[in-house]
């Protein structure tokens, strides 16, 4: 059964923006400057200044910038350069924690989920916040959210610690939720990434990655034999092009057939973010790792005093970047930037 829910809209002034991405309807994903920057130097980390100490748990490209989403429902964007704070107190004004973000394949629509159910859009070009808290009745806080396809018809998947997956479609202003699933084996879920052409990935906390061929209807196991690592993050482009990360500072990768291992470093991974050809990856104690081509690199050690726990690729609107406890931001800067 499918349960239709149309959203709960907030209105807000318009800010002043500069115009979105060149083309319109280019992926984002399309747009990472990672594998662009052969004839460059490794660039510098710089903490950004934010006008939030509140813990940041997730941050994303848009077509209109970078946004940050954390503690009490905070969500911040990045326009030109400066940080600005969007959102107080969440998509419901309720002061929910927002612990996840994700943005659909053209930039346009900004996804963020957390604490109580709260799960709610932001329209990033029209300026508009609609909620969608509680779906299908449930008030489970979310701990992360996936999205995939162009803005008003995207694909969408949220998860929560006890392994539950409730999947929607949006149409319009409306958004049809499926039933809840458990695609995992009673382990902790963690992540879960969509791909464009309706591949789905989850990961647990048992070594477990689960992949879905139909848009998150039917899940079955595809690894990691003898992995021995707690999965905290996926990412996904397609089904040839999948990594996983965790423990003991693995990174996996699935080329749609087998697995390969490498171990970047000592300490856990907290998150990753990749595209075709190029990933980071950031520890919880501060250090940054970068896949291109020739393979893992260690780009730095940032040593901030504070966990950090997301990071994202960089496009030719905003840097790579990577936020954490106490309102941390770090941008990867060059010389002409």
């Amino acid at each position: 059964m499918l349960d239709r829910t149309r959203s709960r809209s907030h209105s807000r002034p318009r800010h002043t923006r500069r115009a979105v991405l060149a083309a319109a309807g280019a992926a984002v994903g399309s747009l990472s400057l990672a594998g662009c920057l052969e004839d460059d130097v490794d660039g510098e980390w710089v903490r950004a200044d934010v006008p939030t100490d509140a813990t940041l748990y997730d941050v994303v490209p848009t077509a209109d910038g970078a946004y940050a989403v954390g503690e009490d429902g905070v969500v911040l964007a990045r326009d030109g350069g400066d940080w600005t704070v969007r959102l107080e107190n969440g998509v419901g004004d309720a002061g929910d924690g927002l612990r996840s973000a994700a943005v659909t394949s053209n930039g346009r629509a900004l996804w963020v989920a957390g604490d109580s159910g709260a799960l709610g859009l932001y329209d990033v070009v029209a300026d508009h916040v609609a909620d969608f808290s509680a779906p299908n009745g449930k008030t489970t806080s979310w701990t992360s959210v996936a999205a995939a396809g162009l803005a008003g018809d995207e694909r969408l998947t949220v998860i929560n610690s006890s392994g539950e997956l409730l999947r929607g479609r949006r149409d319009g202003a409306d958004v049809s939720w499926g039933d809840v699933t458990e695609p995992g084996t009673g382990s902790s879920v963690t992540d879960v990434a969509l791909t464009p052409l309706a591949y789905g990935y989850v990961v647990d906390t048992d070594g477990g990655v689960f992949e879905s061929r139909d848009g998150g209807v039917a899940w079955s196991r595809i690894g990691i034999d003898g992995a021995a690592v707690d999965f905290e993050a996926v990412a996904a482009t397609d089904s040839g092009h999948v990594s996983v990360a965790g423990g003991n500072g693995v990174v996996y990768r699935y080329n749609g057939v087998a697995w390969s291992r490498t171990t970047v470093g000592e300490q856990p991974i907290a998150a990753l973010a990749r595209d075709r050809d190029d990933a980071l990856a950031v520890s919880t104690s501060g250090t940054i790792y970068e896949r291109s081509y020739d393979g893992w690199t260690e780009l730095a050690g940032l040593r901030p005093g504070n966990e950090l726990l997301a990071v994202a690729l960089g496009t030719a609107r905003t840097p790579q970047l990577v936020v954490g406890e106490s309102g941390i931001v770090y941008e990867r800067r060059y010389d002409d930037s």
